[in-house]
């Protein structure tokens, strides 16, 4: 970021410095767990233990079979969802557990 006497944007400016300090990755990942969270609802919510972000990766690990199964078969419209959601491709991939 070069000094300028000309204003900018304030957050044109945070961004900047996020990606400049190395930022994104971890932001983006909280932001796509949060975002899940909201996605997902009560119900799914009920049966999620706990979700996290690696790689681009969006592991939920689930405490019954049948929704870990039920969630598999629909995770590409999830992943879509969710990558709507946050406003950019920051999940490639949903993996249940």
């Amino acid at each position: 970021m070069a000094y300028s006497n000309t204003p900018q944007p304030l957050g044109a400016v945070l961004r900047e410095l996020i990606d400049k300090a190395g930022y994104r990755e971890k932001i983006d990942a909280v932001r796509a767990v949060e975002a899940w969270a909201a996605l997902a609802g009560p119900q799914i919510n009920g049966v999620t233990e706990k979700a996290w972000v690696k790689d681009g990766t969006l592991f939920v690990k689930v405490r019954s079979a049948p929704w870990r199964h039920q969630l598999h078969l629909q995770r590409r419209p999830w992943c879509d969802r969710l990558n709507a959601e946050l406003g950019s491709e920051v999940i490639r991939e949903i993996v249940f557990r």
